[in-house]
């Protein structure tokens, strides 16, 4: 079945993108049952619809056992007033030192997979709809944010940036978004030099884009500034591309339209800079941050040096840290590595975080059946699939020097992004159709 024959494949995956926007603010167990509930839901449509590949069911198989097994292996148990206890279990297995935390990733697992599978199977306008969709929610926590840090206060402290609790999740959040609506932009433009309007709504989406920005430099995130002029660049360079390859598509315009768009690269570039040097005035705070950072990567090295081949089980992190915590940490509450990948290495091991590697690259090599070429030029796969990716690389640029995925809004969108991203995946012989 196509997916366009199956309408909730788009509103399933907005609402369990809703959900999981809302999720800090669920009563309980609402915040518990939510995500996974949703999860089943849409992988269970996925299977009356048939529209879900054979090698995405096998992936969430592979990961989802992979979890379920750590936690049903625990290897530690709590104890009041002592901390981790060892009890037996089997050792050659995987196992987890927390089993609640690991049933809880379990369910955030559950989620990504289903968003995942549910946007790999999304029809063009489907897809539109979820970038319509996705720049109207991060159009307003742009607004939100941009309140909150020009509401007058007499000490610059924020316990929220939009509905984060970190100027950085944020960051990352409207980073993932800001390349497709600025595709959105980049179509509405080209659609309407095809039809020989005059105007269109790609000014409308650039102001968004510009709103999306703006809010990312007030909350004063130096890696989401940083991203922010690298995703600026990249779309300059792709839009510089597709004009060169589509010529009689370039709307005649003043001569230094041009200029004042590399201007505007140049901005974001000194902005970067700026962020960075308000941050880090002296070489003092550049030093701070810098043995804070990496000597939460040396603790989560020892802690992985235990148990190297499997790892402490997924989302024990917070758990078994402060075992490792070194004196320079002594009465800091440390939750996460600050490094996903470093994370993931302590939580999965070497061998665990090849099967969940694995399974995540049989996810993204499905194929799609069924699905004829997108008549438009440029062709999805040259604008808004390079978006798509944009976004992700952008995800995976915040997961370096901090934990994204960790949040459940961002994990979902980065899992939706991706499927977008292999679903739309061009077959060897499919071009554009001729204007």
């Amino acid at each position: 079945m196509k997916a366009a024959a199956c309408p909730f494949t788009g509103w399933g995956l907005l609402l369990l993108l809703g959900v999981a926007a809302a999720e800090m603010f669920l009563p309980w167990p609402w915040s518990v049952w939510a995500l996974p509930a949703l999860a089943a839901l849409g992988l269970g449509t996925g299977l009356v619809c048939g529209a879900i590949p054979g090698r995405i069911w096998l992936a969430s198989a592979a990961l989802l056992g992979l979890i379920a097994l750590y936690a049903w292996n625990p290897t530690h148990r709590w104890a009041d007033g002592i901390g981790l206890q060892p009890v037996a279990h089997l050792r050659l297995l995987p196992g987890s030192a927390s089993a609640a935390d690991t049933w809880n990733t379990l369910g955030l697992a559950a989620a990504m997979m289903a968003a995942f599978a549910l946007a790999f199977q999304l029809a063009p306008r489907q897809v539109c709809g979820l970038q319509l969709a996705a720049c109207a929610g991060a159009v307003a926590m742009a607004l939100l944010v941009l309140g909150q840090r020009f509401e007058p206060k007499r000490y610059p402290i924020y316990e929220f940036t939009g509905i984060f609790v970190n100027e950085n999740h944020f960051a990352a959040f409207a980073n993932l978004i800001l390349p497709v609506v600025l595709a959105l932009a980049a179509r509405a433009r080209f659609r309407a030099v095809q039809a020989g309007r005059p105007s269109s709504p790609a000014g409308l989406f650039l102001l968004g884009a510009a709103v999306l920005g703006a809010a990312v430099v007030m909350c004063r995130s130096r890696a989401g500034v940083a991203v922010l002029a690298l995703l600026v660049a990249a779309q300059a360079l792709l839009y510089r591309r597709l004009l060169r390859q589509h010529p009689f598509w370039e709307i005649p315009a003043w001569p230094g339209i041009r200029l004042l768009g590399w201007l505007a690269v140049a901005m974001l570039a000194v902005l970067a800079a700026a962020a960075f040097a308000q941050g880090w005035r002296h070489l003092d705070g550049f030093l701070r941050e810098w043995y804070f950072r990496s000597g939460i990567l040396l603790d989560a090295g020892q802690a992985w040096r235990e148990s190297p081949v499997w790892g402490t089980g997924p989302g024990t992190f917070s758990v078994v840290y402060p075992f490792y915590q070194s004196a320079a940490f002594a009465g800091r509450t440390i939750l996460h590595a600050h490094c996903e990948p470093v994370q993931f290495l302590t939580e999965f091991g070497l061998l665990g975080g090849l099967w969940a590697l694995g399974a995540g690259g049989l996810a993204l090599s499905a194929r799609r059946r069924n699905r004829s070429p997108a008549p438009e030029i440029p062709a999805f796969a040259e604008l808004e699939r390079w978006a798509f990716g944009l976004g992700l690389a952008a995800c995976g640029l915040h997961c370096l020097v901090d934990f994204p995925l960790r949040i459940p809004l961002i994990a979902l969108l980065a899992a939706a992004w991706a499927g977008v991203w292999a679903g739309t995946r061009s077959g060897p012989r499919e071009k554009a159709a001729a204007p």
